[in-house]
């Protein structure tokens, strides 16, 4: 946790620290939590992991309203594909 005013001072050194860390740096405004110092790596894998979450509640809400079809149907469509794909590779050329 570090002030506003001591990173703003010494900002060149916490990036440092950041990038070498990957341990988010806390600064504060009068005394109360304000923002977050993160690494882009660090940054860049949470938005990786929260994708798939999303992806899965969008799914649910299209889901619920009507728009998705069932885990049944998609793997039948999966085993027909699945089946043809067979049959053509098993076609003589």
């Amino acid at each position: 946790m570090v002030p506003f005013s001591e990173c703003r001072n010494n900002l060149s050194a916490y990036i440092s620290r950041v990038r070498e860390t990957h341990h988010p740096i806390l600064i504060t405004q009068n005394g109360r939590a304000a923002s977050y110092l993160v690494d882009v790596e660090s940054l860049d894998a949470l938005f990786d992991d929260l994708e798939p979450a999303r992806d899965i509640e969008i799914a649910r809400r299209k889901f619920a309203e009507g728009k998705g079809i069932s885990s049944e149907e998609v793997f039948s469509r999966l085993h027909k594909k699945l089946l043809a794909t067979k049959a053509a590779e098993e076609q003589p050329q």
